[in-house]
């Protein structure tokens, strides 16, 4: 009977967690092709104005988008295979290679002149299942030869990105 009573107890953990989770999924896109019938979801976070961050999959196909505005006109393109670095929260470093060119977009926002990027970034499930495991506590994007743009998250970030990571891959 007591063993009985342990699993039970267990059950309703293991269920609370799995709802609890499913809860906190907050996708900015959450939708089923018409088409292919592929799952097309994205999962964005704003840190500062400078800079945002996405999860993004359709189908079995996951990437992370950088988006990271830039004070001034800016003339210059970040090429196609330029890296993002991160650093997941045990220390393990993890090197991404962005697909395509990101070509600045120009906007003003309180009278000032800013470039937008928007780089995307292929990730396997494996990677992401580490970031759900332990996180990622810094970001490095680079930019152009030699310039990057650093990014410390913050301990409740962290949090929000493991669940992110995880909300992505569910099916």
């Amino acid at each position: 009977m007591k063993f009985k009573n342990s699993i039970l107890t267990l059950l309703m953990l293991i269920s609370i967690s799995f709802f609890s989770q499913a809860q906190d999924c907050k996708y900015d896109l959450n939708e089923k092709d018409e088409f292919s019938g592929k799952i097309v979801r994205r999962i964005k976070q704003k840190y500062n104005f400078y800079f945002s961050f996405a999860f993004y999959r359709t189908g079995d196909d996951y990437r992370l988008e950088s988006y990271i505005n830039i004070p001034g006109d800016q003339a210059f393109i970040i090429p196609e295979g330029n890296k993002l670095n991160l650093k997941l929260g045990d220390g393990t470093i993890m090197e991404l290679s962005s697909v395509k060119n990101a070509t600045p977009q120009s906007f003003i926002a309180n009278a000032q002149v800013y470039s937008g990027f928007a780089m995307t970034y292929p990730i396997t499930k494996e990677q992401l299942e580490s970031i759900q495991k332990v996180g990622i506590k810094f970001i490095r994007t680079y930019l152009k030869d030699e310039s990057y743009y650093d990014m410390d998250i913050k301990k409740k970030k962290i949090e929000k990105l493991k669940i992110s990571a995880g909300c992505i891959m569910s099916d």
